[in-house]
């Protein structure tokens, strides 16, 4: 028995990459990321008290309308240093952690992606009362693409109907892992009868108990398992179990621990060390297989510093990484970069904050080398050289300026004009390649560093869209430098130009994203604008395929003349065709005809070559770019086109027109002819797709049938799924079809008993799982809250597309036309 107090270092110290940890917090919305993360912050020492959402008082929710919402919108990237507990077998050391806080809100979810990229391990976080819900699931599966190691937190097991034992059942049956027990919530009986109150928690591999007494959480009293034997029997023996199931659990997935067992043949007698490797391991490879559940209660300022252990002994630093995968020469040649070679740099900038003193903002992950105040690099993406005027350390909305950035860390960068989310940056090369074969006559191509590039960023498609006007003729140009800078800090925002109105359109991800994007445009840019209601972004297809559409394209570019001429035909895709598509769903095939032509004199045939201004590489992107951009208007009411497959052709012996015939005139002659050939398709009638979204409702059991009801009759909507938080029932309604790498029925659940049962207080939750039109789903959540007594919530993600009936086109003409 003892007291406790974590040591905290506030002091910037230098310390080994292994040391390193960059971590992300992930979570659906309301789980307590940013509590957590306040905690975190507070006990490592670098803040002296606890930031509250509801006071609008927290480090990372710093914007006035994260404050104003009580919820993350954007990214907040902070560093601190933590030096773990101490352990029988090493003394602690300090370790230097970059931590993300991801925003929760489905709009969002481009925030959460490029995060992710960039980050090495993840800690997600569960609402013990709601369990896995909607938007963790994704963020899961966001995580698992990259293969980042995770660790769950299950939190709020201080509230009315928490329940730690059903919580971790329903990430095995949701997240399709092994959950490996490693803490026991711990209760007192309340001696007034009322609800038990959560204590502490039992650390299963340490065997030894924490235990909070209220306060700042500053103060731990240690027990050992004696006292749990003495004074909690039941815990006790619950305990002993949750470590037969965990050693079990890991000596299915490792050998040594297997040889350890054999050795001891008791697993009371396994040393702890012995499981935290077993369990770091199997955490390591990324692949959700194995998933370390941890217990808590943020706001209550229990179990925090035992995760923050828990994220040195089991989350990877840099150099547990896999190698770093990259691509040369456009996606020609792949390859990995090596993590260990100092003498170059190699960057992936993801994220871009304009900020009104300081200018762009670039945040940057440094995969190789230094990043040295005032070094020289270069944007392989946009081919362009920037230098790195200054360097800085972000501690939320604070920027502390440092002489680098070194190997495996999280950093920005000010002073970039042009770089992007996305952009990979390398070292400035004085040669033309830096990345050669040693070996003479080797088939391997030579690589150059300008031309390396990391794995890009996806962004999602745009689904809804508002039209946003200046108040004056003055106030356009300011609009339109605000528009670039919101563009470059959030690839997910989308601006056109309507042709017909002239009107400047901004697309996003939600009706939220552009509250916000319109709130920022005003408040944060000073832009004098005005946004209009926000509107569903729609798409157009047709239903036959055209004849083919030769184009002469003549006339004069920036004074010069240019001409070119191509044949293009445009056809329904098919949608079981294997071909990659673009990010609207179409497919672009390029031909480039070279005939044979006889010399009359000889008698010899000889292949039409291209002009030498010309290469054929060159060719196909300029009429690849001529056939998208036509492709972003549909010939009936200006959406952009989905599900068509364009075919463009060159032939080189009567569509090259001479020395005018330039890549400009090619891409100017592609974006006519793919216009007409749409236009022919069509045929004057509008074929419209509308976005579908996958739409998961929570709501009570005694509103399921009001929800249901209402999804499937007022909004056209296809029930998919019933479910429920209850892991077991969902299992049985499943019937055993859904394929599942876990086995329910052996997955450890702890059945730690409370004196009072309460999950059932409010109502059991059930989840119903469906597809609904998006036009239906504006507006929703009022909606629902009215239904449910305000105990409903919703997310929603974009399924895809499908073809509208013709009562339902005629609404959205006469919408978008003002009819």
């Amino acid at each position: 028995m003892g007291h406790r107090c974590y040591s905290a270092s506030t002091t910037e110290q230098t310390v080994p990459l292994a040391h390193t940890r960059n971590i992300g917090i992930i979570a659906h919305i309301d789980a307590g990321k940013t509590t957590t993360t306040e905690r975190m912050l507070y006990y490592s020492g670098f803040t002296r008290r606890i930031g509250e959402v509801d006071e609008g008082s927290t480090v990372m929710d710093y914007l006035p309308a994260e404050r104003t919402r009580g919820i993350t919108i954007t990214s907040a990237a902070i560093t601190f240093t933590w030096t773990p507990s101490s352990s029988p077998t090493a003394a602690p050391a300090p370790h230097t952690i970059n931590l993300i806080d991801t925003p929760g809100h489905a709009d969002f979810t481009f925030e959460v992606e490029r995060s992710i990229r960039v980050l090495d391990g993840a800690i997600t976080i569960l609402d013990g009362v709601a369990g896995v819900e909607a938007q963790t699931e994704k963020v899961w599966r966001q995580a698992h693409a990259y293969s980042i190691p995770r660790i769950i937190f299950v939190n709020k097991l201080d509230r009315v109907g928490a329940r730690f034992g059903p919580t971790v059942k329903e990430v095995a049956a949701k997240l399709n892992g092994w959950p490996a027990v490693c803490q026991l919530p711990v209760y007192d009986p309340d001696t007034r009868g009322g609800e038990d109150v959560f204590r502490g928690v039992v650390d299963v591999v340490e065997k030894r108990v924490f235990l909070w007494d209220g306060g700042d959480g500053q103060k731990i009293e240690l027990r050992d398992y004696e006292w749990l034997e003495e004074q909690r029997p039941e815990l006790y023996e619950e305990a002993k179990a949750a470590r037969v199931a965990l050693v079990e659990l890991l000596a299915e997935h490792d050998e040594e621990l297997v040889e350890v067992f054999m050795e001891l043949e008791d697993h009371a007698l396994i040393p702890a060390a012995a499981i935290k490797a077993s369990l770091r391991k199997s955490t390591l490879k990324g692949d959700g297989k194995i998933i370390p559940i941890f217990a808590g209660a943020s706001f209550r300022n229990i179990g925090v510093q035992p995760l923050l252990d828990a994220v040195v002994d089991l989350l990877p630093s840099p150099l547990d990484r896999p190698p770093v995968a990259v691509s040369y020469n456009q996606g020609k040649h792949r390859g990995t970069l090596d993590v260990t070679d100092q003498s170059k740099v190699c960057a992936l900038a993801f994220k871009v904050v304009n900020d009104p003193k300081r200018g762009a903002m670039v945040f940057v992950r440094v995969y190789s080398g230094t990043l040295t105040r005032a070094h020289n690099l270069f944007n392989t993406n946009l081919g362009v050289k920037e230098r790195a005027t200054r360097l800085v350390r972000m501690y939320a909305d604070e920027a502390v300026d440092i002489a680098a950035i070194p190997t495996g860390h999280i950093g920005v960068i000010i002073g970039l004009k042009h770089a992007r989310t996305g952009d990979t940056l390398v070292s400035e090369t004085t040669g033309p390649s830096t990345h050669k074969s040693k070996q003479k006559n080797s088939k391997t191509p030579q690589l150059a560093t300008d031309t390396l590039q990391l794995r890009p960023i996806a962004v999602p498609p745009p689904v809804f869209f508002a039209a946003i006007e200046p108040n004056s003729l003055s106030d356009q140009k300011h609009l339109d430098e605000a528009l670039a800078m919101l563009l470059r800090e959030d690839p997910s925002l989308h601006i056109s130009i309507d042709e017909d109105s002239g009107q400047t359109l901004i697309s996003g991800m939600g009706e939220l994203h552009l509250e916000i994007a319109r709130d920022r445009l005003v408040g944060d840019f000073k832009a004098n604008a005005e946004m209009g209601r926000i509107l569903i972004s729609y798409r157009e297809t047709i239903a036959a395929a055209s004849q083919p559409v030769r184009t002469v394209f003549d006339r004069e570019i920036a004074g010069k003349r240019a001409a070119a001429a191509c044949t293009v035909s445009v056809e329904p895709l098919d949608p079981t065709s294997t071909t990659a598509t673009t990010d609207d769903g179409n497919t672009i095939t390029i031909t480039i005809t070279t005939p044979q032509i006889t010399d009359p004199a000889t008698g010899e045939s000889t292949d039409t070559r291209l002009p030498k201004w010309l290469t054929t590489s060159e060719l196909e992107t300029a009429l690849q770019n001529g056939a998208s951009a036509a492709l972003g208007r549909g010939p009936a009411l200006g959406f952009p086109v989905r599900g068509i497959a364009a075919h463009v052709s060159v032939d080189v012996s009567t569509d090259v027109l001479g020395p005018e015939s330039t890549l400009a005139a090619f891409s100017s002659a592609a974006r006519v002819a793919t216009t007409a050939a749409l236009k022919e398709a069509a045929g004057g009638e509008s074929v419209l797709m509308e976005p579908v979204m996958d739409v998961v409702v929570t709501c009570e059991e005694k509103d399921l049938g009001k929800v249901v009801g209402d999804i499937s009759g007022a909004r056209g909507g296809h029930v998919l799924e019933l479910g429920g938080l209850d892991a077991e029932a969902d299992a049985e309604a499943a019937g055993g079809e859904v394929e599942r790498e876990v086995d329910l029925m052996r997955v450890y659940a702890p059945g730690v008993k409370r004196s009072v049962e309460s999950r059932d207080e409010g109502g059991r939750k059930r989840s119903v799982r469906a597809r609904v039109p998006l036009k239906e789903m504006v507006g929703y959540l009022k909606h629902l809250r009215g239904i449910t007594a305000g105990r409903g919530t919703f997310v929603m993600s974009l399924e895809g597309w499908e073809r509208m009936n013709g009562n339902r086109v005629r609404e959205v003409v006469a919408e978008v036309r003002g009819g």
